[in-house]
């Protein structure tokens, strides 16, 4: 019986997967597919947008960061507030660094973060309240009663990380927003064939676009297989290279094999740009947070070597899921994290970048306001996200909930902050800065107007 052309279509396509599959154990650090984009000319974007660098660097806090003993009210009714709630695990008042201040409040941060206080008082950081996943904007009444649509499964980690990373609160992503503005900006970037999308720290839903197809290169040196030193290496990657030449006629099958060689020659290129790279006199702490972001600054200092002209990375942190026991586990996890930020932007300094490359924290959900009987804390909603960098206009963004259990910022009865201010909000204005017009910041964030701003102004004109 013959096969239908839709049956042949479908069993080519799953032939080049496998075939990618297959050919990018040979590769480490980078995958096939995410370290190529498609050449072409330089199109009405490229020709006006600004063409100087810039980079966007996300900071995924995993687990649901408890924003509440992140930034905290230091004037007496604020600090009054938040203690007569937060009791056992409240920081004292005495304990708090100083941050920003919002009119007549100031706001302090746990004593575990000095070095993000080092990045406030030298005017390079920026926070931005109660931020969280919406379909548009929400009071209390109206989701009590039912009467606007909220994003799925609210409370759940694996769903709002989902949804953080692709800016799509109701239904099931296929790509996130970094991906999204990669492609909107992928003119800047051609010819180059090195990714401009890169996670030094596992796989992203975030960096996946229509067109742009994220790598992974976590280590501090990207090698092929089969080069390093062991016999029979070299005739391994002869063969790898031979079958790659070799001529077939499946089309898919062919150009699947040419992407793969030329993902060869992107890593060469790579490792060429490595193994000439100066070396800093920052230091990084030896933490997983601040060896991902020194990673990410080797792969920033190789911009020029690979034809880059912007940049977009994702790392993380995990550890944040605090049900128990708060005070003695969420301020080492701080402190690593202030550490690193610090040094990063230190590093930045360093090469001439710090106006050229933004750091931004994200996180699925704060935590509950009032704690729990085991000095925890659970799921809640929005919460607070710094954002630091030379370009960034220091100082609140944003308005900090009223700390009322039952309140009118309260979804149930815990402090289970409504954001007031939307994902879709946030990264607009990051995306803006990056380069992405007007026109295009509503196929990035699809609900964005149903947002009454879509730049927070946090960044310098």
């Amino acid at each position: 019986m013959a096969i239908s052309s839709a049956r042949r279509h479908a069993g080519l396509l799953a032939n080049r997967r496998e075939f990618l599959r297959l050919g990018c154990r040979a590769v480490t650090g980078l995958g096939a597919a995410g370290a190529l984009g498609q050449l072409g000319g330089i199109n009405a974007l490229a020709q006006t947008a600004n063409s100087g660098y810039k980079a966007l660097v996300c900071i995924f806090l995993f687990g649901g960061s408890d924003a509440n003993d992140m930034l905290i009210p230091t004037d007496d009714a604020g600090y009054a507030a938040y203690a007569g709630v937060r009791r056992a695990i409240a920081i004292p008042r005495t304990n708090l660094l100083q941050a920003t201040n919002a009119g007549s409040s100031t706001y302090g941060l746990p004593p575990s973060m000095p070095g993000l206080q080092t990045l406030f008082q030298t005017s390079k950081a920026a926070v931005v309240s109660n931020v969280g996943m919406l379909v548009r904007p929400l009071t209390r009444a109206q989701y009590r009663a039912n009467q606007q649509p909220v994003p799925s499964n609210l409370f759940s980690h694996s769903d709002q990380q989902q949804q953080w990373q692709s800016a799509i609160p109701i239904g099931i992503a296929q790509s996130g927003w970094a991906g999204r503005i990669a492609d909107q900006i992928r003119p800047l970037n051609q010819p180059s064939l090195f990714p401009a999308a890169v996670s030094v720290n596992g796989n992203s839903l975030f960096l996946v676009g229509q067109q742009t197809q994220p790598s992974q290169i976590a280590s501090p040196n990207i090698a092929v297989t089969g080069q390093q030193n062991r016999p029979g290496d070299l005739e391994r990657l002869n063969a790898l290279q031979q079958i790659l030449t070799l001529s077939n006629g499946v089309t898919l099958v062919q150009a699947a094999g040419s992407r793969i060689n030329d993902s060869l020659v992107v890593l060469r290129q790579a490792n060429d740009a490595f193994a000439n790279l100066p070396s800093l006199t920052t230091p990084f702490p030896t933490t997983s947070i601040g060896n991902q972001l020194r990673q990410i600054v080797r792969l920033i200092q190789i911009r020029g070597a690979v034809g880059l002209q912007r940049q977009i990375f994702f790392c993380s942190q995990g550890g944040y899921d605090t049900h128990e026991d708060q005070p003695n586990r969420q301020p080492q996890l701080l402190a690593d994290l202030s550490a690193a930020m610090l040094a990063f932007n230190l590093a930045m300094e360093e090469l001439g970048l710090s106006e050229q490359v933004t750091l931004f924290t994200e996180s699925e959900f704060s935590r509950t306001f009032q704690p729990n009987a085991s000095n925890g804390t659970d799921h809640a909603w929005g919460g607070h996200q710094f954002v630091t960098g030379g370009a960034v206009k220091s100082g609140f963004y944003g308005t900090y909930p009223s700390m009322v259990l039952n309140g009118a910022d309260d979804s149930g009865s815990r402090g289970n902050w409504i954001p007031s201010i939307s994902l879709d909000q946030y990264g607009a204005t990051l995306a803006k800065w990056f380069g992405v017009p007007d026109s295009g910041l509503t196929t990035v964030f699809p609900n964005l107007a149903n947002f009454p701003t879509a730049d927070l102004g946090f960044f310098k004109t």
